[in-house]
């Protein structure tokens, strides 16, 4: 057609531009092998999408797509991907205060200055711990977490399960902690002013271990926002908890999300890898 008539006449017959008649012809044939892409996507984002319980959202599909498979894809890309498969991510934080904040009884035990001052940057492994409990209601009974996590890979170092809140689960939390890193000269351990952490007893782990104790202020949870954070993340990513009546049950779902947090939930302030690959980059 285009040796029988000027290009400019069959774009004025055809009501298009020149610009836009030439793109087709560039574009032309491309179509296919774009969809084809697009399909391959699609069933990479819905294999992460689902191994992470339905928790990433388009920013951590994208590293996990450009880690795990090689694919180089803009972040505008995957979310529109993820809009068209009906993929939202459900985790979701809730400003609530947290059990330790609620216990918060400061007439009595040892209190220690607030050494962290909210700033959670480290340089080095063991340098700053911090280390916090919460509860989950199961049935007609209570289990308390008590965790310990490094601030420089958020690597859970230590954790334990009770269905009493009190010294002896934290003083188990801190030797667990122990076991897993070693510990440096002048670490830092910062709690909230729970009544385990103002006992007789932390205070003499804490010269037992040469470590520093740190603590928040009277009714400031983001004093230990990184503890919260983490109670947060558990609480929103395995809404099962919620509803469950077995005290075995509850413990085996921690169990598992704790492995999972350490060893395969990748965190954007870790450049996109997870607790023991930052650690082992370290």
């Amino acid at each position: 057609m285009e040796s029988k008539y000027p290009i400019s006449k069959i774009c004025e017959k055809l009501e298009v531009s020149r610009a836009g008649y030439y793109k087709y012809i560039r574009n032309k044939g491309k179509d296919k092998k774009e969809n084809k892409t697009e399909t391959e996507l699609k069933e990479n984002i819905t294999i992460i999408f689902h191994e992470h319980h339905k928790n990433y959202g388009y920013r951590k599909i994208r590293a996990e797509l450009q880690d795990k498979y090689n694919l180089i894809v803009g972040e505008k890309v995957v979310r529109r991907l993820m809009h068209e498969l009906g993929f939202k991510c459900q985790a979701r934080k809730k400003n609530k205060k947290s059990v330790s904040e609620n216990r918060v009884n400061n007439g009595a035990g040892h209190i220690y200055p607030n050494l962290l001052k909210r700033d959670f940057t480290t340089s080095k492994k063991s340098e700053k711990w911090v280390t916090d409990v919460t509860e989950f209601p199961i049935g007609n009974t209570k289990l308390f977490l008590s965790s310990l996590m490094d601030l420089h890979d958020n690597y859970i170092l230590g954790y334990q399960l009770s269905e009493s809140h009190d010294v002896q689960l934290v003083e188990d939390t801190l030797i667990a902690a122990l076991k897993t890193r070693k510990k440096e000269e002048g670490i830092i351990l910062h709690s909230d002013r729970g009544m385990p952490y103002r006992s007789n007893r932390w205070k003499e782990l804490m010269n037992e271990h040469t470590i520093i104790p740190s603590m928040s202020r009277k009714a400031n949870a983001l004093d230990n926002a990184c503890a919260e954070s983490f109670f947060s993340f558990l609480k929103s990513e395995r809404k099962q908890l919620k509803n469950i009546k077995n005290i075995d049950e509850a413990k085996q779902i921690i169990h598992d999300y704790i492995d999972y947090y350490n060893h395969n939930r990748i965190q954007g302030v870790l450049g996109y890898k997870t607790p023991k690959q930052y650690a082992a980059a370290c």
